[in-house]
């Protein structure tokens, strides 16, 4: 099974992809989607949405998994969140994948093995359970990764159930 990892943001959305093979979860691409603050939002969200359209169009994943709102104390910025979660879930709807939601609490918990790790810890944990030379970067994709790898973690136990 090959799954599309999202970490949502309206400057940058993270997109992460790895192949399910038995009992191991292989690195196959990362990257992340940019917009522009000059731009408006509507561009900047048709931007997100075609870019992970393309993602998708080449690498061709069978399900997809996005990490799930969080709101914090500044309302802006959980509005903003929101709007790029959006984005990015009708790009997964347009490419007819279904469409997984994880809490930020339960990625760092399932990749950080806490859940409040940090982005470096958890860029090193995602590093160690690919096996990759280096941790990827920017943060915004090794963030996409511990979305997909927590959702193969998340369908490995509801197999085993």
């Amino acid at each position: 099974m090959r799954i599309a990892g999202i970490d949502p943001g309206l400057n940058a959305t993270g997109y992460g992809i790895v192949d399910v093979d038995g009992d191991q979860c292989l690195h196959v691409a990362h990257g992340v989607v940019r917009t522009r603050s000059a731009d408006s939002l509507a561009r900047r969200l048709v931007l997100i949405r075609d870019g992970l359209r393309k993602v998708f169009a080449q690498w061709s994943p069978e399900v997809g998994a996005v990490e799930a709102s969080f709101v914090g104390s500044n309302a802006r910025s959980a509005l903003a969140l929101g709007h790029a979660r959006a984005a990015a879930i009708l790009a997964l709807a347009d490419s007819a994948l279904e469409v997984h939601e994880y809490a930020p609490a339960v990625i760092k918990n399932q990749v950080g093995g806490y859940g409040q790790s940090d982005k470096a810890q958890i860029a090193k944990m995602v590093a160690m359970e690919l096996g990759l030379a280096e941790q990827p970067s920017p943060s915004d994709a090794a963030d996409a990764l511990a979305v997909a790898i927590t959702h193969w973690a998340h369908t490995r136990l509801e197999g085993r159930i």
